[in-house]
């Protein structure tokens, strides 16, 4: 089974037709998003939501900020602004300037119009400045890069470079050392279909690009069931990986990846996205043991049914778990891929929601 196909499954949407990148996008204006209907943005569960984005399935904190960025996982939903306090989203501005020349072999500027905008990484840059990565599906398979700018009243971001992946890949996560080095997720190679993940077998692997370097490359020994979140130590001599068909997180050591050093094993979930925020890991996902859904997930099929969901942290030194969040099945939403903490509240993305979910961390 092609692995466009299955993606969408554990967050990776299938990829659109291809699309010239040759042309800039127009500046995208500030505007709120376009909501769902009152009645089907009510709170449901133990969830209140913020509507309209389309399936935002990663988000990343811009520090120090009330701001979120969301990734928007459906050609031309672009990228979203989330005012953590207010509860809404906006349409982050896009403009697009001059390539960097790290990225000299991006062919061209993103086609905003059939972006198809995944996973996500944010890392400090000068000023006020940072440096956002983005996979995507859409016209390209690529990890797109933006400078984002947090100085005025509300972020803006420019589009600076991106990195191809190898023919018949798909980029599913991306985190960034600090020199610059991207690392990416397979969550399906060629060769494997979707049921070898939930069979346990290794079905993806981390691939790594140093600027300089002619493209990614897979780093041996990262092979995981279902390679998915991904994110780096702040020291820049760890990074970890979420591997969905296993129910892991995972640390590898930078130096020398062939052997992972320390494993978290979940037991209720598969988790999708993994974020670094005070010194934890955060992971979430969609409860396996859903009755509704006739049990644990078995096919690609099953991932699309509605279920509860959990987030947890990891202690990346001795990866013990501690649950954070949980609540029961709330559709419309479902599909929860990552889990962030800002002031007293927990939010949640999802891969195929029309909307992000949020509630306070105490019950």
């Amino acid at each position: 089974m092609k692995q466009t196909a299955i993606a969408a499954a554990l967050g990776c949407l299938a990829a659109v037709g291809l699309a010239s990148c040759s042309s800039a996008p127009p500046e995208a204006p500030v505007v709120e998003e376009a909501a769902a209907p009152a009645s089907d943005c009510a709170p449901a569960g133990n969830l209140s939501f913020v509507c309209g984005p389309q399936s935002p399935e990663d988000i990343v904190e811009v520090p120090g900020t009330r701001w979120l960025v969301a990734s928007g996982m459906v050609a031309g939903s672009g990228l979203h602004l989330v005012d953590t306090a207010a509860k809404t989203a906006t349409a982050l501005p896009l403009t697009t300037g001059p390539a960097d020349a790290r990225y000299a072999a991006c062919p061209g500027p993103l086609d905003l119009s059939q972006a198809v905008l995944h996973g996500l990484a944010l890392r400090p840059a000068d000023g006020g400045r940072y440096t956002l990565y983005a996979t995507n599906h859409g016209g390209r398979e690529s990890v797109e890069v933006f400078t984002l700018d947090a100085q005025g009243a509300s972020p803006t971001a420019t589009w600076a470079g991106c990195v191809l992946m190898p023919d018949e890949l798909e980029a599913n996560s991306v985190a960034a050392f600090t020199d610059g080095t991207l690392l990416t997720t397979v969550v399906v190679m060629p060769g494997f279909a979707f049921e070898d993940l939930f069979a346990g077998r290794n079905t993806g692997a981390v691939f790594q690009w140093t600027p300089g370097d002619a493209g990614f490359t897979r780093l041996p020994g990262t092979e995981l069931p279902g390679n998915n979140g991904i994110e780096t130590s702040p020291d820049d001599t760890e990074f970890y990986v979420a591997a969905s068909g296993a129910k892991t997180v995972t640390a590898f050591s930078r130096a020398n990846p062939s052997a992972p050093l320390r494993t978290a094993q979940l037991t209720e979930f598969a988790p999708d996205n993994v974020r670094l925020q005070d010194g934890r890991l955060l992971a979430a996902g969609m409860i396996d043991d859903e009755p509704s859904c006739g049990g644990a997930p078995k096919t690609p099929a099953d991932i699309q049914c509605p279920r509860g969901y959990i987030a947890v942290a990891v202690d990346p030194a001795t990866m013990a778990v501690t649950e954070i969040a949980r609540g029961p099945v709330a559709p419309p939403y479902t599909g929860t891929a990552t889990a962030l903490v800002v002031g007293g509240d927990v939010w949640l993305s999802s891969f195929n929601a029309d909307r992000l979910a949020w509630r306070p961390l105490a019950p």
